[in-house]
């Protein structure tokens, strides 16, 4: 590979630039120099500022799905087209990112199989959730207005700013609402989702050609989430594209794909490539600051996801390969769960969905979740409260604190229920007030459903033979209204897990939204420890756990559960009530 060094650079050199247009021929258009910005990438990295000529770049300006375009003088490589000026730029002006500092991206280390490092929990920090809260409550509250930072999240105003050329995510088989709701999780890290199709897996690969189109592959199968760049160089097996970060994640694991420009579509605000995504070639392994590089003929693994939607016409099959890393896998997760619900002609935003889903770990018993969901609000649909808590509970095991998981697979069953099945908790009353040790109490609860008959739900709740004197609580609620009441203690089991099984226990024994479950409990010194609960404690107990030496294994509680009972509904329960009673 030929090159030309960073200090050889002088202002008012011309070369030329190679990209796609349209189709599969590598164009060239002229560049002019303007100069060298110092640090302009980051500490020691430099751009190369230059002004684009020709008939087409001067039309379209710089195109997003050109980052990579390499740059050439006098025959030498000089670096990659990378970067742009804002938006609305009279102008094609852009950053090239020295092909000096691509290159030293391949001295790096490599990335095991499924790269583990530390990454953001992108839809939890979507949904304005934490990961403790994910998993036990109604992952509410997601509009889609708030979109996560990230390694490349754009400044409010971006004008007069070089920022990352834009990646088009180009989305085949995608429903528009679905893409536009978890496009700013995509967007905060310069990708830019577009409905786009794909020519198959079994299309006849193209010479992998600086110049030529290059993809990082998201999902593959029924739906195809594919980022597209232009490849710089080729070194042997390995290649270098974009000239700046796509996923923002270092070490990775992503397929690498190509792909056929079908048109450059020019815009005031920013001109973007149309693009078909094609075949695997091999897989990317770093995702740097200034370049992505990949391996030629080296398969990436993938996670298998199978989504089945059984309404009263039939059922209906989705299969689908997402991207193995422990940030974007539950994005992907909620993303395919959520477009195989609206791509169903029996879809209906106001109907009721009961949901089965299972994950498979390698090592460990598969995880089984099943829940009932049904939506009447309309900032969040009730197909995208489904697929956020599949996203959800998959992101709160693949983001585990204690090891990799070997993630092989997950399949979501989705039955489609015609009406709205939702009832509030709406009165509470017991038997009597006043009870004795081994005495059977009643309690009744009853639930209003939506635009339904009223029901009465009855509990036969046997006081405990040993519960001592005094006042005691009686709740009768949902899964998220009980959960709301036991935040604290739900929180510090799931911080004092001392492994992966631990976790999955926790998940597997979540309260759902589709029962009714009642509390007993009284005033009484308890604790937390190793995320058991330890109710009752004697007082001599309890003053040890409350010693400093211990703060942090145990966490002390001042009101000890008794018992809990659940019944099973058939619809989905909110609210709750409490009342007391007396233990003589």
């Amino acid at each position: 590979m030929d090159i030309l060094p960073l200090d050889a650079i002088r202002p008012g050199m011309e070369g030329v630039a190679r990209t796609v247009f349209e189709g599969d021929a590598v164009e060239e258009f002229r560049v002019e120099i303007l100069g060298v910005l110092r640090n302009a990438i980051g500490p020691q990295q430099d751009m190369i500022l230059a002004r684009l000529h020709g008939d087409k770049v001067e039309f379209t300006g710089v195109v997003s799905g050109m980052s990579g375009s390499p740059v050439y003088i006098d025959g030498k490589l000089v670096g990659a087209l990378s970067y742009r000026i804002g938006s609305f730029a009279k102008e094609p002006i852009a950053g090239i990112t020295p092909i000096g500092s691509m290159l030293q991206l391949a001295r790096g280390p490599q990335p095991p199989a499924a790269w583990t490092g530390p990454s953001p929990d992108l839809l939890g920090r979507f949904l304005g959730m934490t990961p403790v809260e994910a998993p036990f409550g109604a992952p509410g509250g997601g509009t889609g207005a708030a979109a996560p930072g990230g390694p490349l999240a754009r400044p409010a105003s971006s004008e007069a700013r070089f920022v990352p050329i834009g990646t088009p995510l180009i989305c085949t088989g995608c429903d528009p609402g679905v893409l536009r709701y978890y496009a700013p999780i995509f967007e905060s890290h310069g990708l830019e989702p577009m409905a786009g199709g794909g020519a198959g897996e079994d299309a006849a690969p193209a010479p992998l050609v600086p110049g030529s189109p290059i993809a990082a592959a998201l999902a593959l199968g029924d739906i195809a989430m594919t980022g597209v760049g232009t490849l710089t160089a080729v070194d042997e097996d390995r290649i270098f594209a974009f000239g700046h970060p796509v996923l923002g994640s270092g070490p990775i694991d992503v397929p690498m794909t190509q792909a056929q420009v079908l048109a450059t579509f020019a815009s005031n605000s920013a001109s973007f490539k149309i693009a078909n995504a094609t075949n695997p070639v091999g897989s990317f392994v770093r995702d740097g600051l200034t370049a992505v590089v990949g391996h030629v003929g080296r398969p990436a693994p993938m996670i298998p996801v199978e989504v089945h939607v059984a309404s009263p016409s039939g059922q209906r099959s989705f299969h689908y390969r997402i991207l193995d890393n422990r940030s974007w896998s539950p994005v992907l997760v909620a993303v395919t769960t959520a477009n195989s619900l609206v791509r169903t002609t029996e879809y209906d935003a106001g109907a009721t969905l009961a949901l089965r889903y299972r994950i498979a770990i390698e090592d460990y018993p598969d995880i089984h979740v099943e829940e009932i969901f049904s939506g009447t609000s309309a900032t969040q649909p009730v197909h995208l409260a489904l697929a956020n808590a599949t996203g959800g509970v998959f992101g709160l095991l693949h983001n585990n604190r204690f090891e990799a998981p070997r993630m092989r697979g997950a399949r979501v069953e989705v039955e489609v229920l015609p009406e709205s099945r939702v009832a509030a908790v709406t009165s509470l009353s017991a038997s009597r007030t006043s009870v004795r040790p081994g005495d059977t109490l009643r309690v009744q609860a009853v639930l209003e459903p939506y635009r339904g008959e009223r029901r009465s739900v009855n509990f036969e709740v046997k006081i405990p033979e040993d519960m001592p004197r005094g006042e005691a609580q009686i709740v009768v609620g949902s899964g998220a209204a009980i959960g709301s009441l036991e935040r604290r203690v739900l929180q510090r089991r799931l911080s004092q897990t001392g492994s992966l099984a631990d976790l999955i226990g926790l998940v597997e024994s979540r309260r759902r939204n589709r029962t009714l479950y009642l509390s007993l409990s009284r005033r009484s010194p308890s604790a937390i420890v190793r995320s058991e609960v330890l109710p009752d404690l004697p007082l001599s107990i309890f003053s040890v756990f409350n010693s400093p030496r211990l703060s942090s294994d145990a966490t002390l509680m001042f009101r000890a559960p008794i018992l809990e009972m659940e019944k099973d509904l058939d619809l989905v329960v909110v609210g709750g009530h409490r009342i007391s009673i007396k233990v003589l």
